[in-house]
């Protein structure tokens, strides 16, 4: 006999699969961006590829993100009530900031004409994007493990 999951975890596995799309995602096309920068094309078809498959995993993010809220407990209006919510807060500060670095970092090449600047630019925001991510995936564990 095998313990039987519940649905709270299932919808946990969810989450983790969809930070390890977003967060993994951003690794491997950091990676393989400059080796492929001889191809303008090929980086423009692997940055929009891999778009299609971030930007769902970051909606499953959000949308498991609420309902493991739901289940531990905290509201939107107690974000700062207890240690494990002031914790969630950061978390969600962090997820937020990944997301809009990530949206901006897709954005600019729109924006911004070619350059150094621009290349400085996007590569910062590719960082914060990933680092952010990062450090949201450290505090999930963190209040997890809680």
């Amino acid at each position: 006999m095998y313990l039987a999951p519940s649905p709270q975890i299932a919808v946990l596995w969810i989450h983790i699969i969809a930070a390890c799309v977003w967060i993994g995602g951003q690794i491997t096309l950091g990676m393989l961006v400059p080796l492929l920068r001889f191809d303008r094309d090929l980086v423009l078809a692997a940055a929009r590829r891999f778009g299609w498959l971030g930007w769902s995993a970051f909606a499953v993010l959000i949308v498991t993100g609420v309902i493991n809220m739901h289940e531990i407990g905290v509201s939107f209006t107690h974000l700062n009530a207890t240690p494990t919510s002031r914790t969630l807060s950061l978390k969600l500060t962090l997820v937020i900031i990944s997301g809009l670095a990530a949206a901006a970092h897709s954005l600019l090449p729109r924006l911004m004409q070619e350059g150094t600047a621009r290349r400085a630019l996007t590569g910062i925001l590719a960082v914060l994007a990933l680092l952010a991510a990062l450090g949201a995936a450290f505090y999930g564990v963190v209040i997890a493990e809680h």
